[in-house]
């Protein structure tokens, strides 16, 4: 049977690109968000799964339904580090193990078993391995384990497939253009907003990708396989347009499918801030987020859908949900799924074809039986001093 290597849309537990996406660690939720003796339902990949905080404080996930008569998990209690059902009490423990049903003959617990998962928490998100066999080393960032302040954004889901933000994280060349109403680009004297010189590599993580443009030093873009994209540091983190905080932010992306037609995003930034300027940061942060009216992905809507301009947007954004919306509009504007074997790729798109190249030379490996490449986590910084000055 013929497969196709570029379908890097479907990733169902069946799928080429499902079973790939499924050899890595994924972040499924936001660690905070998960408070001991809880449990949420979590969907990833098109599957469901029972997330919960065990009293100890350890996070767990298991299968989503009872083995019973399937009832959701989640909605039941936390016991410990079990949970137990709320249809008929049937109580498991961290590793699925069925270990108490109320009313039925001892040693018939023994004998059922739903299925559980590895969890790590890192970087203030819970992370997953979904996958068959030992799962890899959780890969580690560098630059944000250095003392400062973690800051974990608020998920992003848009109804998108996974892969319209991950074809984006290389494509470097839509900044200028994309970006124009927040970073208030100016055109050249033709008129025109200047390409970049543009230059991407493979690399032991994934792809770096080179960006020189006139009159400003050399910078890298870091996409680390199969779906997690890390920017260089912003100039300045805003709080607000009206109160901006002067330090330079390391923000990593994860992009994750929820089903093919919606996604997830996971942002985590690192700030050299300590102490009560970290302190004083989050709360204006706090004040910020709370003080919307309207989410970001409303107002992007309202753009796709032709009610609004970007010149209609309330000037006292940050540049941060600017950026939100304007990646909005024109990823979420590509439609849910879609056929990428009819884009023009061209030559500012260097980084999209090695993304696309890699992708398929993986899943091709994958579906032969060879071995997949083994990324690695890099060892140090990728982001070197001269960049970050």
């Amino acid at each position: 049977m013929n497969q196709d290597y570029s379908d890097f849309v479907h990733t169902g537990p069946e799928t080429l690109a499902g079973r790939y996406l499924r050899l890595f660690w994924q972040p499924v939720a936001v660690a905070e968000n998960l408070s001991p003796g809880r449990a949420l339902p979590v969907r990833i990949m098109s599957e469901d799964f029972t997330l919960y905080r065990g009293e100890s404080g350890a996070p767990h996930l298991t299968a989503f339904r009872c083995a019973h008569r399937g009832t959701q998990l989640s909605t039941g209690w936390v016991e410990g580090d079990s949970i137990r059902c709320r249809y008929h009490g049937w109580k498991y423990d961290s590793a699925g193990q069925c270990v108490e049903q109320p009313g039925e003959e001892e040693g018939f617990a023994s004998k059922v078993k739903i299925r559980s998962y590895p969890v790590k928490e890192y970087l203030g998100l819970i992370f997953a391995y979904l996958g068959e066999g030992e799962p890899p080393p959780l890969k580690r960032f560098p630059e944000f384990e250095r003392e400062g302040l973690i800051s974990v954004g608020p998920p992003e889901v848009w109804p998108c497939n996974y892969f319209n933000r991950v074809d984006n994280a290389c494509d470097i060349a839509h900044v200028a253009f994309t970006h124009n109403h927040s970073l208030q680009s100016r055109p050249d004297e033709a008129g025109h907003l200047e390409m970049p010189a543009l230059a991407a590599e493979e690399t032991e993580y994934g792809i770096r990708t080179r960006v020189k443009r006139p009159g400003e030093p050399l910078t890298h873009f870091h996409f680390h396989m199969p779906n997690i994209n890390q920017a260089p540091p912003a100039g300045r983190v805003e709080v607000s347009l009206k109160n901006a905080v002067n330090v330079r932010a390391h923000r990593v992306f994860w992009r994750v499918p929820i089903d093919d037609e919606h996604c997830v995003s996971y942002v985590v930034a690192w700030m050299g801030i300590t102490g009560e300027a970290a302190k004083e940061f989050q709360e204006k942060r706090r004040e910020l987020r709370g003080s919307l009216n309207v989410s970001p992905n409303d107002l992007g809507a309202t753009i796709l859908d032709g009610k609004k301009r970007f010149e209609d947007l309330d000037k006292s954004l940050s540049t941060y949900y600017t950026f939100w919306i304007e990646d909005y509009v024109v990823q979420v504007g590509q439609g849910a799924t879609i056929d990428r074997s009819r884009d023009s790729l061209c030559r500012g798109d260097v980084g999209v074809f090695l993304l696309r190249k890699i992708w398929e030379r993986e899943l091709r490996a994958l579906a032969e039986g060879r071995p997949v490449k083994q990324w690695k986590s890099a060892e140090a910084p990728l982001v070197k001093e001269e960049e970050e000055s």
